[in-house]
């Protein structure tokens, strides 16, 4: 008979360490099958999700890029679809689309046999054309009906989701055993208060298993939120996932409170809440015989009275907020009181859960471990080149400046992929161009002011200003800027700083300092890379670029040497941490660093307007430049045209164009300058041509 305690207490101890595990989890599994693992919540929670702006953001963005997709010579109009394509997304229709596409694509995730990862929008060129009149009638007319919009491009084909997918699918096959092992859980906890004499002790142990649960419920929302961004560079799509996921864990907070209180109602009849509150009382109405005490005591009274003063709408709040807590505890401690009986204490239970609390422990630490390492490996940047190679190859290293070809882009500022950007030139943002191989940037530079969403430019002349624009925006483009300066004239101006924009920075603009950051974290995450930078200034002061420089750290990294010859090659550049050559078009001014454009450059004509129009005679700076730009593009009003880019950046046209101009300059194009630098060949024409280096001058 004596063994039959020893076998209750190890049958109590068996049960609750299997009832805390399977409760825990069965918690767990139940919220994540109701958020993601059913196909009909899955999809209401991702319509949901379109409350989030940056989601919003996001797709208007992924419709407005599919109708450019569709014909590219609308990108110069793009401001404007991202208009039409915001006022879809709002709308109901937009809402039930999306909630049928994210059911196909639940069931493409979630299928043993499905292997395309598509979600997408059909018809979008219909859904824009509804939109008229936002859209110009010439406009909209150019957008196909056909438009698919694809949502999930980006990560489709990526290695981690090849990798994520089994798990989730295995996962969801768990998760229908979900309330099955909540149900065993609890029924096991049962089972163990009947056998158990002390059944208070046990409801205590639950309680604090839940009030775990209900805190791992709140982290888990707020993880998700802190290291989504750092899977995801591209800042609007890291916004619009931390959007999905907070709309997708809108109710983790409702159900922690919901766990977490049943917790406090079974944890409540351990903790006497009244006796501490008296003593705390008394302590604050009675003056304390030690000396340390009341030093503390008038401390906390001094302070407390200037937070009522100081503060008094917050004090009472709190005030409010502390009441409501005390008293929800003890309600919730007299129902805890009602259910449980309190018998004498024995040591039966609290040995009994030992076993439970170091199994989550190492099953939480497990979980810990693997999203640490994940988070690490999904944190790594992209690696550049061989460790000692330069721009990308080993063998530039040992080649002068002037013997380097370097992809460069033509107004590399302005770019589709940012939505206020009228008549943009390229694709993608300098950001994007560097991690493209873009190694030469020619860049605008205007003074402006920060005017609500747009940047409103200083014109000293506004009737020169239009003169010098009308030949490359046309009259469409100067009125466009003109009707948006108007609208922001007479409103609060922000501080007077550099921007970067093509004539007028009504129509699209970016901070210089911004973009000097950009390139001085690109060459700090890439050391051995060399860039050119060529800034065509507008009356802005060479002094005021060097301040920009110097705010951006970029001044750390610029070349100082000289420029006429003979040149330094990319490896001493790099090892004199002088990698970054910036010259200006206009004022060079007393800056040691900041060169006279065409004292070092020599050019080809800029503007083309016909593909039969190219040629390689001098421009400016005749032939005095030890370097050579050469300029290739077509210039259109007032936009460029991607269609074009397409001719002149395929691989014969623009090898072509080059050699000529080598043979008729008998100088390497150093600068390789286009528009649209992801349409055509360039990156491949300048690695040929680099491959070829010194050796091809003069063939």
């Amino acid at each position: 008979m004596s063994d039959c305690p020893r076998i209750r207490r190890s049958i109590v101890s068996l049960l609750v360490t299997l009832g805390l595990i399977l409760v825990f989890f069965g918690i767990v599994l139940t919220y994540a099958t109701q958020a993601v693992f059913d196909r009909k919540s899955f999809a209401d929670r991702a319509a949901r999700s379109l409350r989030e702006p940056a989601v919003a953001g996001l797709l208007a963005d992924r419709i407005s890029l599919a109708a450019i997709h569709a014909n590219r010579d609308l990108t110069a109009y793009r401001p404007l679809i991202i208009a039409g394509a915001r006022q879809i997304v709002s709308s109901a229709a937009f809402s039930q689309l999306l909630r049928a596409s994210a059911e196909a694509l639940h069931f493409v995730v979630f299928s043993q046999d499905g292997n395309d990862l598509v979600l997408n929008l059909a018809d979008g060129g219909v859904l824009l054309r509804n939109v008229v009149p936002t859209l110009p009638p010439r406009l909209s007319e150019k957008i196909p009906d056909d438009v698919i919009v694809d949502l999930s491009d980006r990560v489709a084909n990526s290695r981690q989701l090849a990798e994520t997918l089994p798990k989730l699918r295995e996962l969801a096959a768990l998760s229908t055993y979900a309330w099955w092992v909540l149900a065993g859980g609890a029924l096991c906890l049962l089972l163990a208060a009947v056998l158990s004499p002390t059944r208070w002790r046990i409801g205590r142990e639950t309680g604090w298993l839940l009030l775990l649960t209900a805190l791992f419920l709140v982290l888990v929302r707020g993880a998700g939120i802190t290291m989504i961004p750092r899977f995801i560079d591209d800042t609007g799509v890291s916004a619009a996932a931390v959007g999905v996921w907070r709309s997708f864990t809108a109710d983790a907070a409702d159900r922690a409170l919901l766990v977490g209180g049943i917790g406090v109602v079974l944890l409540s009849p351990s903790f006497e809440v009244e006796p501490h509150a008296r003593a705390a009382w008394r302590w604050l109405r009675t003056v304390p015989a030690r000396g340390t005490e009341r030093v503390l005591r008038s401390a906390v009274l001094g302070f407390g009275g200037y937070g009522l003063v100081r503060w008094p709408r917050a004090a009472v709040e709190l005030a409010v907020s502390v009441s409501g807590i005390v008293l929800g505890y003890l309600g919730a401690s007299a129902l805890g009181r009602l259910i449980f009986q309190l018998d004498r204490e024995e040591p039966l239970a609290r040995r009994a859960v030992r076993p439970a609390v170091i199994v989550l422990s190492f099953v939480l630490a497990l979980v810990g471990i693997d999203i640490w390492i994940a988070v690490s490996a999904g944190s790594g940047g992209a690696g550049g080149g061989p460790g000692d190679a330069c721009n990308g190859r080993q063998d530039l290293c040992g080649r002068p400046l002037d013997t380097v070809v370097f992809a460069t882009t033509h107004n590399a500022m302005g770019s589709s992929d940012q939505p206020a950007w009228l008549f943009p030139a390229q694709e993608v943002n300098i950001a994007a161009q560097l991690r493209d191989g873009i190694r030469g940037f020619q860049i605008d530079a205007h003074y402006g002011h920060q005017v609500e969403d747009r940047v409103l430019t200083v014109i000293a002349d506004e009737g020169a200003a239009r003169r010098t624009y009308e030949s490359v925006l046309g009259k469409q483009g100067i009125d466009a800027a003109f009707r948006i300066r108007e609208r922001l004239l007479g409103k609060p101006e922000g501080e007077q700083r550099i921007y970067l924009c093509h004539g007028f920075c009504e129509l699209g603009a970016v901070d210089l300092v911004t973009v000097f950051q950009t390139m001085r974290d690109f060459l700090r995450n890439n050391p051995r890379e060399v860039l050119i930078v060529v800034i065509q200034d507008e009356d802005v002061r060479p002094e005021d670029i060097a301040r920009a420089a110097e705010q951006s750290g970029l001044s750390e990294r610029v070349y100082r040497g000289p420029v006429t010859g003979p040149w330094p090659t990319l490896g001493e550049m790099i090892r004199h941490q002088q990698q970054v050559l910036i010259a200006a078009e206009s004022h060079a001014g007393d800056v040691p660093w900041l060169h006279q454009a065409f004292e070092v450059f020599q050019e080809t004509p800029f503007d083309v307007r016909t593909v039969t129009s190219f040629s390689c005679k001098p421009w400016r700076g005749q032939t005095r430049g030890t370097l050579f730009q050469l300029n290739h593009w077509i210039t259109r009003v007032p936009a460029p045209r991607p269609s074009d880019a397409a001719l002149v950046n395929s691989y014969d046209f623009l090898m072509t164009r080059a050699r000529t101009c080598m043979q008729e300059r008998h100088k390497l194009p150093n600068l390789l300058a286009v528009d649209f630098s992801r349409t055509g060949d360039l990156l491949r024409v300048v690695d040929e041509l680099n491959r070829e280096g010194s050796a091809a001058v003069g063939r």
